[in-house]
């Protein structure tokens, strides 16, 4: 008698499920680096890239990216505005969003120079070791005038104001300085015509 042998290997399919879609899919998810740099281009007017990259902490080359996110959510709106980079502001969505309530308009040509220096100049002073220990508050130009009664809105308040806490690191609690970025005549001034 012989045997035979017989071949008794059995084959399992397994089919991978799909991962459950998420319940948020579809909406756009946002860091605290997100709603950082949309507080700073609300409070500020908006923002031109150069300095939106810097205030955020990220290559100049991945800011893009970043903004595209905020433009796909409806809450910036993004465009060259003259010469140099593109710039980036709040649109209404964005401004509800963050609760500013300010309106939500493309920042005016004519306050260009104005806007990126005093957005400068408080990159700037935020940078120093003073600053991280003394921990202020900036009050925007769009806070200030907001804080005002409608009467009051046209008379001329500071760029920013900051506010020193009164807390033990530091060096200046209590006080509060009024920040004037001044331009040059010739940021002003039209280039004359042929």
């Amino acid at each position: 008698m012989t045997a035979q042998a017989h071949d008794t290997t059995t084959t399992t399919t397994v089919t991978a499920a799909r991962p459950a879609r998420r319940a948020d899919a579809g909406t756009v998810r946002l860091s605290q680096r997100d709603i950082d740099g949309l507080l700073l281009c609300g409070e500020h007017y908006g923002a031109p890239y150069d300095l939106l990259a810097l205030a955020l902490r990220v290559a100049p080359d991945r800011l893009p990216q970043i903004v595209a996110r905020r433009r796909r959510a409806g809450y910036a709106d993004t465009g060259r505005l003259g010469p140099g980079p593109e710039w980036c502001w709040l649109t209404r969505a964005g401004m509800t969003a963050t609760g500013l309530g300010f309106p939500a308009t493309e920042p005016s040509l004519g306050r260009l120079a104005r806007i990126r220096a005093v957005l400068a100049a408080r990159l700037w002073l935020q940078a120093s070791p003073v600053w991280a220990a003394g921990r202020p508050w900036w009050h925007s130009e769009r806070r200030l005038r907001a804080d005002r009664p409608a009467a009051g809105r046209r008379e001329h308040v500071p760029d920013a104001e900051t506010l020193w806490p009164s807390v033990q690191a530091s060096p200046y609690t209590g006080q509060v300085w009024a920040i004037e970025v001044e331009l040059p005549a010739a940021a002003f001034t039209p280039e004359p015509q042929p």
